[in-house]
């Protein structure tokens, strides 16, 4: 997969969240470069600002934008208001794309009281998905893109060890981290369920895993760790690959893959087991919907 490949995106909006740097950056910069109106929903205006100058000065050959909305993805609240300020622009939404994320953190609660990692990868994820799920319906056809990883294989046994999200004397960084991304698989493909229940067939969901790349996710790790990871880190463009094929390619819809998973580059793959289990995906829903239910 070549950015080239990427087909024109003129009239078409789209929000990725946690774009100021890493992969998520280069996701906005090739969507705009190719046209597309795209909201850098990050959590620092501070950061965030000097990063929509930079992108507007190398899309001026294109009827492509960028701009930036304020979005705590480890706050209900934050979430919920940039929904409702999204929604008064009163403009469509054609993409999706959930990149913001975090790694292997120390213990933490979010300001709802739920584990950082769990808060942040997964519930976060759900609320803002649902919340826009409308406005994606109405403005279909429409793709949605959750980022994962193959850390997902770190999850419990259990796949989601329900009982035990929050207790901090329980806690492993790594545990925790697979089970958030467990969790957004497991989200995708009942997303994907519900859709296709409903009659919903021209909205994609798909989960990815983009790769080690060379962004400051890694930035908890030690330095032997991140120094050893560098000597096989992808770059940031083409970590971000995976992530665009499923948000723009014409693949994608000739042949239907939603609910499904890729690995780099752009490769359809097949996530574990337990993150295909549909009874867990559905459990965890409820689970979910009830805590956002909950919380705000």
């Amino acid at each position: 997969m070549s950015f080239k490949d990427i087909p024109s995106l003129a009239s078409k909006v789209a929000i990725v969240t946690g774009a100021n740097s890493g992969i998520g950056l280069v996701t906005a910069r090739e969507l705009a470069k190719h046209d597309c109106h795209v909201i850098l929903a990050c959590r620092s205006r501070e950061r965030a600002e000097p990063v929509v100058k930079a992108l507007e000065s190398e899309i001026t050959n294109t009827t492509g934008k960028v701009e930036f909305m304020q979005l705590d993805m480890m706050s209900l609240k934050s979430i919920k208001q940039f929904v409702d300020e999204f929604k008064a622009k009163n403009l469509p939404l054609h993409i999706l794309v959930n990149n913001a994320g975090i790694m292997a953190v120390p213990f933490q609660l979010s300001v709802d009281g739920i584990e950082s990692q769990f808060a942040t990868n997964h519930v976060g994820v759900m609320a803002l998905t649902t919340s826009l799920l409308p406005l994606l319906e109405s403005s279909a056809p429409a793709r949605i893109v959750c980022v994962s990883s193959a850390a997902h294989k770190w999850a419990p046994e259990s796949g989601i060890d329900f009982e035990n999200i929050n207790n901090e004397a329980n806690y492993s960084k790594y545990t925790a981290y697979g089970q958030s991304k467990v969790a957004t698989i497991l989200f995708t493909r009942e997303l994907h369920r519900q859709l296709r229940e409903r009659g919903i067939t021209n909205i994609h969901v798909n989960a990815v895993h983009p790769g080690v790349v060379q962004t400051n996710l890694f930035r908890e790790q030690p330095w032997i760790i991140r120094k050893l990871l560098s000597l096989f880190q992808r770059s940031e463009d083409n970590g971000a690959k995976t992530q665009l094929y499923c948000a723009t390619s014409e693949d994608i819809v000739k042949n239907d893959w939603s609910g499904r998973y890729f690995e780099p580059i752009a490769k359809l793959s097949e996530s574990s087991a337990i993150s295909q289990d549909m009874e867990l995906a559905k459990k965890l829903w409820t689970f979910t919907e009830e805590l956002i239910a909950k919380s705000t």
